[in-house]
């Protein structure tokens, strides 16, 4: 019991320490693996309720499970039809609303192939392969082959490159649109668009025609302050401009964030 008061006062975030309890019988373990108390045995099988096992094979696994699972920074009310995951890794967030809004059918889009083949074999071993399809591509304006980042050993932290697949530690990816991957796969209408693709969010959004944007009801936008030539503000201002009202903004102090974003189209 002591212990366990412990990892509550070291968390601060007793909220997500009771959810992480009611989602898994492993709660102890991976809430010392995310507080950096004691590192787990990788590679890591990880139940969750209502779900298949996924496998962790990195700490990051277990970040990416806290921040949706547990502290649910992506919010998914239930009632969605047509959801995009675009950033998908290895599928946490589509298993997420999968569970919650059970109705919806669910565009995954994610470029490194190591991680796609994760993201596949998630999918399919929840059964959801008739909910949920799979598009290995990286957003951006333009359709066109690109670099990636290899080598990189955190596999949610690997950008795409403005530039072609030379040189050591790049890979070669594709590219698309969003316009083109809702096209392509009957999306008309999107209710809600989770994107957190590395810095290519700026390029991808600022192209999009803005009758495709309008399509779209709620936005979870996890932004990045580093890429060169645009900022957050920038971003969030078209956003606006285009019929969007922020919800909510959260950001840390290096200017990280993830804003929550509703079309004034939609009641």
């Amino acid at each position: 019991m002591r212990n366990t008061f412990a990892l509550l006062g070291n968390l601060h975030r007793s909220i997500e320490v009771l959810r992480c309890v009611r989602e898994s019988d492993q709660w102890a373990s991976l809430t010392r693996a995310y507080l950096g108390l004691r590192d787990l045995n990788y590679p890591y099988s990880l139940q969750i309720r209502g779900l298949q096992t996924v496998e962790v094979r990195e700490i990051t696994d277990v970040w990416a499970f806290w921040q949706i699972f547990l502290r649910r920074i992506y919010e998914v009310r239930g009632t969605e039809k047509h959801i995009v995951d675009a950033g998908a890794n290895i599928g946490f967030f589509a298993l997420w609303a999968a569970r919650n809004a059970p109705a919806a059918r669910i565009l995954c889009i994610e470029p490194a192939p190591d991680t796609y083949e994760r993201l596949v074999e998630n999918i399919r071993r929840n059964g959801l392969q008739d909910r949920v399809t799979c598009v290995q591509a990286a957003l951006a304006g333009v359709a066109e082959v690109r670099a990636m980042e290899v080598g990189q050993p955190k596999s949610q932290a690997r950008r795409v490159l403005p530039n072609s697949p030379n040189g050591n530690n790049k890979s070669p990816v594709l590219t698309a649109t969003l316009a083109q991957v809702l096209e392509e796969h009957g999306f008309n209408s999107v209710d809600l668009l989770k994107m957190d693709i590395e810095g290519g969010e700026f390029e991808t959004l600022l192209s999009t025609p803005e009758e495709v944007l309008r399509r779209v009801d709620s936005v979870s936008l996890e932004y990045h302050p580093d890429v060169e030539g645009y900022t957050p503000a920038q971003l969030l201002h078209h956003l606006e401009q285009v019929g969007f009202r922020i919800k909510s903004d959260r950001r840390n102090r290096e200017g990280f964030g993830v804003a929550v974003l509703k079309n004034s189209r939609f009641r």
